[in-house]
C-alpha cells in the first residue's frame, strides 16, 4: 500500500477513535466525515511539529507519525470501550442499513462526489494538448503560490518554524501553510504534484459538503431540506467581472471552495464544530446532565485552537460563533464552565499562533470599512456626519445603501431567507444569530487589506442563510387548497432559481474559461532547476504569479507577485522598495544580487514582461561577464536563460 494511502487510512482512524469517545451518536455517513476532518486536523499538526524538530519533511518522520497514530488510535478506543474490529463492525452495519433505508442520503453525496470529482479533474493542472498545464481562471490564479510552498517543504533539506515566505526573500511566513504541509506529506508519500492536490481537495471538500448537509438536516429536521441548503449554497452568488454594476457578492465554488485551498479543511473544521455545538448546547439536558456534553465544547474548543494556521478566516467566524453560543447558553443554564470549557482550550492552541502571525501582518488588517465594498466605503463617508442630526441622516442613508447593495447582490435569497427565518424554531433561530451578527460586522471592518477577502467570512453566513433559505419551502404546508398549494410552489421555484441561476452560468463560465497556467516548456524548465539547483537557492525572477520557478520548484525567489505579498500583510512600501531593487539588479547591479544573497538570474519572457510592466529595460550584456556569471541554462540571446552567480 502506497504510503500517502496509509497516512489518510490512520488519520482517519484517530478521528473515528476520537468520535467514539463522544456522547453524540453520530450517523454512519456522518461519523466518517467528521472521523476524516477531526484526525486529519490533528495529524497535520503533530506531523508538521515532529518535522520541525527533526529540521525536514521526511520519509522517516511520516512513518514515526504513523506509529504514534495507530498508537493512539488503539490507546482511545480502549478508553471509548470501543474495539477497533467493533468500531468497524458498526460502520459497515450501518452502511448496510443506509443503503437499503436511506437512499437519499447516499445518493445525494454520491452526487456531490461526482460533481467535484469532475470540478478537480477538469480544472486543476489538467494536461492537454502539447502538454500545457490548464486550469480554472480562480485556480490558475491562486494555486501557483500554494504549490511554492508544496514543493518547497517537499524538495528543501531544512525545516524550521517560523517559516521562510519563499515569494519575499528574508521575510518570515505567516499565511497559513497547513493544508500545503498535508499535500507535501502526500507527496512524500508516494503522489505526484497534481495527485496531492486533487485528492486532498476532493476528501475535504466532500467532508465539508456531507458536514454541511447533516448540519443542515439537524437544523431542519427534514433530509430533503439538508439537500436543498446544500444545492442553494453550492450555485448561490453571481458570475465575477460585473463589479463596475456593484455587484461583487460572487460564487461559493468559483471564489473560495475551488481555488482557496486552506479554506476548503478550514470549513469542513468548522461545521465538524458546529455540528459538535448543536448537539452540546441544544440537546434537551432534562434526562441527562450538562456534564456529559462538556467532551464536546473541549473537542470543539481544541478544534478551533488549530485553525490559525489551517485557515484564519475560519478561526475568526467559527471562534465567535462557538463563544457566542456558548456564552448565550452559559448564561442560559447559569453554568460558567459551558463557556469555560470551550474557551480554555480554544485560548491555550490558539493564542501563540495568533501572536506568531501578529508579528508579521501589516496596520491594514481590522479597520473600518464600512460597506463592504471600496465604492458604498467612499459613499458612506461622503456623507455629512459633522453634528447629530447629520448623523441620524446620514445612518439612515447608509442603512439605505447597504440594502439596496444585497438587495442587488443577494437577491432572491435574502427572500427565501426571510420567509425561512419565520419558519425556523426558536433553535434554529438562535443557532443563526451569531452567523447574522458575523455578516454585519463584516460589512463594517475589513479583515485584510483587499477587502474582498472579507467573502471568506460571508460565507460562513451563506452557508447557514441557505440552511434557513430551505425552510421557506415548509410554506407550502400551509395551504390546504389546491390553487393556493401551487401558487405557493411556483413562488418558492421561482425563487430558489433565482437564487441559483446565476451559479449554475458561473459553473458553466468556469469549464469554459480554463487558462494555461504552465507550458510543457516551462515544467521542463522546473525539472531543470531541481535536478541541478541547490534545494536553498535564491532566485532573481520577475514577479509574474505563475513564474516556473517558484511554483514547481521550490526556490525561493527575491520577490513575488505584488497582489499576494500586499494581500498577506506585507507593507506596500517594503514591497515598492523591493521592487527598485530587482529593477536595478536586472539592470546589471551586480552589488545587490550579492547582498540579497542570490545564487541565480533567470530571463525569460516572465522577466521581460516584468520589463515592460515596469518601464525599464534588462542590461542583457551585464549577464554576458562571465567574471560575475556562468551560463547555466539555455544559451546567449536564448527565449530563457539562466545565470549561476559567480561569488
Amino acid at each position: 500500500m502506497p504510503l500517502w494511502i496509509f497516512f489518510i487510512i490512520v488519520s482517519f482512524l484517530l478521528g473515528l477513535s476520537i468520535s467514539f469517545l463522544m456522547s453524540y451518536k453520530f450517523q454512519c455517513i456522518e461519523r466518517v466525515l467528521f472521523s476524516f476532518v477531526v484526525g486529519n486536523a490533528i495529524t497535520i499538526w503533530a506531523t508538521f511539529l515532529l518535522a520541525c524538530l527533526k529540521g525536514s519533511l521526511s520519509i522517516d518522520i511520516i512513518l514515526i507519525s504513523i506509529a504514534i497514530y495507530i498508537f493512539l488510535s488503539v490507546m482511545l478506543f480502549r478508553v471509548s470501550k470501543e474495539p477497533v474490529k467493533a468500531a468497524f463492525t458498526d460502520l459497515k452495519n450501518k452502511a448496510v442499513i443506509i443503503w437499503h433505508d436511506d437512499k437519499l442520503t447516499l445518493s445525494f453525496l454520491m452526487l456531490i462526489l461526482l460533481y467535484l470529482s469532475i470540478m478537480n479533474v477538469y480544472g486543476v493542472f489538467r494536461i492537454a494538448e502539447m502538454g500545457n498545464i490548464y486550469a480554472f481562471h480562480t485556480v490558475w490564479a491562486d494555486y501557483p503560490f500554494h504549490t511554492s510552498i508544496i514543493t518547497a517543504f517537499v524538495y528543501r533539506a531544512d525545516l524550521s518554524f517560523p517559516l521562510s515566505y519563499p515569494q519575499f526573500l528574508h521575510i518570515e511566513m505567516h499565511y497559513p501553510f497547513l493544508m500545503d504541509f498535508y499535500s507535501a506529506i502526500l507527496m512524500k508519500g508516494g503522489l505526484d504534484l497534481r495527485g496531492s492536490l486533487i485528492i486532498q481537495n476532493i476528501l475535504f471538500q466532500v467532508s465539508f459538503f456531507g458536514l454541511f448537509f447533516f448540519l443542515a438536516y439537524k437544523l431542519t429536521g427534514i433530509k430533503k431540506l439538508g439537500a436543498l441548503a446544500t444545492f442553494i449554497f453550492i450555485f448561490a452568488g453571481l458570475p465575477a467581472g460585473l463589479q463596475s454594476v456593484n455587484i461583487h457578492f460572487l460564487n461559493p465554488i468559483y471564489a473560495v471552495l475551488m481555488p482557496q485551498r486552506t479554506a476548503m479543511i478550514g470549513m469542513g473544521i468548522s461545521f465538524a464544530v458546529y455540528i459538535l455545538l448543536l448537539h452540546a448546547l441544544f440537546t434537551d439536558v432534562r434526562d441527562t446532565p450538562r456534564q456529559a456534553y462538556y467532551r464536546e465544547l473541549i473537542l470543539a474548543g481544541l478544534l478551533i485552537g488549530l485553525l490559525p494556521y489551517i485557515h484564519a478566516h475560519s478561526f475568526m467566524a467559527t471562534a465567535f460563533v462557538a463563544l457566542f453560543l456558548s456564552a448565550v447558553m452559559s448564561l442560559k443554564t447559569r453554568n460558567l464552565w459551558v463557556f469555560l470549557s470551550l474557551l480554555v482550550p480554544l485560548i491555550l492552541l490558539s493564542l501563540p499562533q495568533i501572536m506568531s502571525i501578529r508579528t508579521g501582518v501589516s496596520a491594514d488588517f481590522f479597520v473600518f470599512f464600512p460597506g463592504w465594498t471600496e465604492g458604498n466605503r467612499n459613499m458612506i463617508l461622503g456623507f455629512d456626519w459633522t453634528s447629530i442630526a447629520t448623523t441620524v441622516l446620514s445612518i439612515a442613508k447608509t442603512i439605505t445603501v447597504m440594502q439596496m447593495f444585497w438587495a442587488l447582490n443577494a437577491g432572491g435569497l435574502i427572500i427565501l431567507l426571510s420567509l425561512g427565518f419565520l419558519k425556523a424554531d426558536k433553535k434554529a433561530r438562535l443557532f443563526y444569530l451569531p452567523f447574522l451578527l458575523l455578516f454585519v460586522i463584516a460589512n463594517f471592518v475589513k479583515f485584510q487589506p483587499w477587502y474582498f477577502d472579507n467573502y471568506k467570512i460571508f460565507i460562513y453566513w451563506l452557508a447557514l442563510s441557505a440552511v434557513m433559505a430551505s425552510l421557506a419551502t415548509l410554506w407550502v404546508t400551509d395551504f390546504s387548497k389546491r390553487t393556493y398549494k401551487i401558487l405557493a410552489t411556483v413562488s418558492l421555484a421561482i425563487l430558489i432559481l433565482a437564487s441559483t441561476s446565476f451559479g449554475l452560468v458561473t459553473h458553466v463560465a468556469m469549464v469554459d474559461d480554463s487558462y494555461v497556467i504552465w507550458t510543457e516548456e516551462e515544467t521542463e524548465i522546473a525539472d531543470w532547476v531541481r535536478a541541478n539547483t541547490a534545494s536553498d537557492a535564491v532566485f532573481l525572477t520577475g514577479s509574474a504569479h505563475n513564474h516556473p520557478i517558484p511554483s514547481l520548484s521550490g526556490r525561493p525567489r527575491v520577490m513575488g507577485y505584488e497582489g499576494w505579498l500586499w494581500s498577506h500583510g506585507i507593507n506596500w512600501g517594503m514591497i515598492n522598495a523591493r521592487k527598485n531593487d530587482e529593477m536595478a539588479m536586472f539592470d546589471g547591479n551586480y552589488g545587490l544580487i550579492t547582498d540579497y544573497g542570490v545564487d541565480y538570474v533567470c530571463i525569460g519572457p516572465y522577466e521581460r514582461a516584468f520589463a515592460r510592466a515596469n518601464h525599464f529595460d534588462i542590461n542583457y550584456s551585464a549577464f554576458d561577464d562571465d567574471t560575475r556569471y556562468d551560463l547555466a541554462y539555455g544559451a546567449s540571446g536564448g527565449r530563457w536563460r539562466i545565470y549561476e552567480v559567480k561569488t
